[in-house]
């Protein structure tokens, strides 16, 4: 959920209602996408950083909705407290962690620094899509594919509201939802240059639109998008869905990104039924209207300022879910999709030394070689630089 999303979320609008779509018109499936009427089941938890926390969390979670996890949801992002980061160091061991304990990862990642508002650092979308950053998201892409399984990854969630400066209603924003656009494809086509084949494209908004500025306008096109996920919280009736269900479905399997309940999101609800209620409500909405919907991931996060998303915060609720989700088409394994778990995919980095990353900064200091050349106008601002890496927490 975005920073300062409780308050903008005031402004709750419910969408018009149409018929809704069951099926894609061809019935193939989309990349990873579960068979039959399969849903992964899965909950974004805040310590991915470590084996221990992350194995605690996932225990916990399984315990409380008395079934296991599949997809974990983890956040990422260009720039850790002001220095930009690396895939290969930073969060490709958060991939590994993730299948030895048996799910699959989906990434946010987003071009701002997880501490914008004290940095105020981000990956301009101009610059990114003029290839300006290609090289980063080269060096990403190498991170993914050696890592080899599946991975979901979703480049700037939530891009439809006002509270993120990559949103063109964020006040002060530099960016256009054209921008935006230009950025996405230009990453997605510099994984695929790179062979990093092994991801499926997650375009992620929230519902509703907040801020004037419509989903549609965001949307990179049918060829750069395999899923379409969405934020849709306690603020809203889940037939919010609606809209954007109906305009996607028969293309695109959806992935419900982040859903929770929290007392600031409820007040936004003047039908709020309760927790227990909602719940149960989402689950049949989803099962009755929304056959498209392939996997659901809760916020299960604890924010100070922006309130309890945690499934266990009501144990009511808690039993609710765990009622809902025992069906069998909420599925408790990644299956064939991350194969033997036992091994980690590449080799453990927990707490890297040194490498070799790109970072911005006005002067060079202790250059080292690029390995092929690049033009000198795309790098005006960003060089190569030998710096101390150190474990990243980033934080949504």
């Amino acid at each position: 959920m975005g920073m300062g999303a409780s308050a903008a979320r005031a402004q709750v609008k419910i969408v018009g209602q149409r018929t809704v779509t069951a099926a894609r018109a061809t019935g193939a499936r989309a990349k990873f996408e579960p068979a039959g009427d399969g849903v992964y089941h899965g909950a974004s938890l805040p310590d991915a950083w470590n084996e221990n926390g992350l194995r605690r969390q996932i225990a916990d979670y399984n315990a409380a909705a008395g079934k296991k996890i599949s997809v974990v949801t983890w956040f990422a992002s260009a720039y850790e407290n002001g220095r930009m980061t690396s895939w290969s160091q930073n969060y490709a061991p958060n991939l590994a962690r993730v299948k030895r304990l048996g799910a699959v990862s989906l990434i946010k990642f987003s071009t701002q620094d997880y501490a914008y508002d004290s940095t105020h650092k981000i990956a301009d979308l101009k610059l990114i899509a003029n290839g300006t950053w290609d090289e980063y998201f080269k060096q990403s892409a190498l991170a993914i594919k050696q890592f080899g399984g599946p991975v979901f990854i979703s480049i700037n969630h939530e891009m439809n509201g006002n509270w993120y400066p990559y949103s063109q209603a964020a006040p002060g924003s530099r960016t256009t939802a054209a921008d935006y656009v230009a950025a996405w494809r230009r990453i997605v086509d510099v994984f695929n240059k790179n062979g990093a084949t092994n991801v499926a494209w997650v375009w992620a908004p929230n519902v509703p639109d907040v801020g004037g500025i419509s989903y549609q306008s965001y949307y990179p096109g049918d060829n750069y998008v395999d899923w379409i996920g969405v934020s849709l919280y306690s603020g809203n009736d889940p037939r919010a869905l609606d809209g954007i269900y109906n305009e996607y479905s028969a293309k695109k399997p959806f992935f419900i990104t982040e859903w929770a309940t929290a007392p600031v999101q409820n007040g936004y609800n003047a039908r709020f039924p309760g927790e227990v209620a909602w719940v149960n409500n989402f689950f049949q909405t989803l099962n009755q209207n929304y056959p498209r919907v392939k996997a659901i991931s809760w916020f299960n996060w604890n924010k100070p300022g922006e309130g309890d998303f945690r499934l266990q915060r009501v144990p009511a609720q808690a039993r609710a879910y765990a009622d809902d989700v025992a069906a069998t088409r909420y599925l408790d394994s990644a299956g064939s999709l991350i194969g033997n778990s036992s091994q980690p995919a590449i080799p453990r980095l927990d707490v890297p030394s040194r490498e070799v990353i790109l970072r911005d900064v006005t002067r060079v200091v202790n250059p080292k070689p690029v390995a092929a050349p690049v033009k000198k106008t795309q790098w005006d601002k960003i060089k190569w630089q030998s710096v101390p890496t150190e474990r990243v927490r980033t934080q949504k």
